[in-house]
Order: structure tokens, then sequence, then C-alpha cells
């Protein structure tokens, strides 16, 4: 899984997730293994991650002022923090001051881009959810595929897409239930 820039290849990136009922995902380039994700316990948000041989640790915190924390993996120090915003999307701040926003890029809020300044799209995910699975194709502009953190926000944007999901599901059962 060691390719040096999986943006520029010819063939599309897609997460996909293999096996129903497990919090593991794949990124894929066709048939070519380039990344992975999967959750540490079947319930929570501490996830590892993979993607271009870099490796990070995602893991939502707090209540009343959640936030995505982003570290290296083994260590305590945050290399970006996402803070999300009630109306949906966020911003990703970096220890160096730079700020990548995340927002809705269809009216359905099936895809979902980061966002440079005010419209330089460094990322597009567009999602795709089948029966017990869910899935993503990423698209990146030739422009940015030499992007530093654009393996960082592979990897980011599918946890957050993931968090949203559960964050869904989990909304949807207790209204069931209500």
């Amino acid at each position: 899984m060691n390719t040096p820039n999986v943006f520029a290849s010819n063939g599309p990136l897609v997460w996909s997730q293999p096996k129903a009922m497990r919090r593991e995902y794949q990124l894929s380039n066709g048939d070519e293994l380039v990344g992975w994700l999967r959750f540490e316990k079947f319930s929570g948000s501490l996830a590892t991650a993979e993607v271009a041989s870099q490796n990070w640790t995602f893991k939502r915190e707090g209540f009343l002022h959640p936030r995505v924390t982003v570290r290296a993996q083994n260590s305590e120090v945050n290399l970006a923090v996402f803070h999300p915003s009630w109306s949906g999307g966020g911003v990703v701040e970096f220890p160096d001051g730079r700020q990548i926003r995340w927002r809705h890029a269809s009216f359905w809020r099936s895809e979902w881009a980061f966002v440079q300044g005010e419209d330089r799209q460094l990322l597009l995910f567009k999602q795709h959810e089948g029966f017990l699975k869910i899935s993503a194709r990423l698209e990146c502009d030739p422009a940015n595929a030499a992007g530093p953190d654009l393996p960082l926000l592979a990897a980011l944007g599918w946890y957050l897409m993931l968090l949203t999901a559960q964050d869904s599901a989990a909304a949807v059962s207790v209204a069931a239930i209500s």
C-alpha cells in the first residue's frame, strides 16, 4: 500500500465497506488498496486510518463544544482539529493557523467537499448508500493532486461522513422508539 501520490492517478478513488456490520473501510484505486479506516470498537468514535502510508487516529470529543481530534498514531499531540458547525460542515484547523472548510456540495447533502479560501475545492466526496453498506467516490482536481494535506483530508472526510451516517441512524432509531 505504498503509493507515492494516489491522487494523481487516473483511476477513481473509492471508499467502501467490504463487510456489512463491520466498521472497517477501504480506499481503493481500482484493484489497488491505497488506504483504510477502522473504528477501534463496535461503538465509540475512536478510529485509526492510513492513506498513502500516513497514519492517524480520529476521535470525537466534547458535547456542548464538540470537536474531532486528528493525531499521529500513538501520539497525544493534535495534528489538526475539526470544529463542526451546528448547521452542518465545519472547519479543520491546523497548528500553523491554516483552515480548511468542510461543507456540503449538493442540496441533498450526499456530496461533501473540503474547500480552501472561498471556492478552491480540494477534495470532493460523492456518497453512495447501498443495502447495509456505505461508499463514496473521491474526486480531486488535478491541480490540487500534490497537496500535502490530501491523504489526511481523504481519511478525515470519510470519517466525518461515517459519523454523520451513524448519528442519522441513531436519530431515526430514537424517533421510531418514541
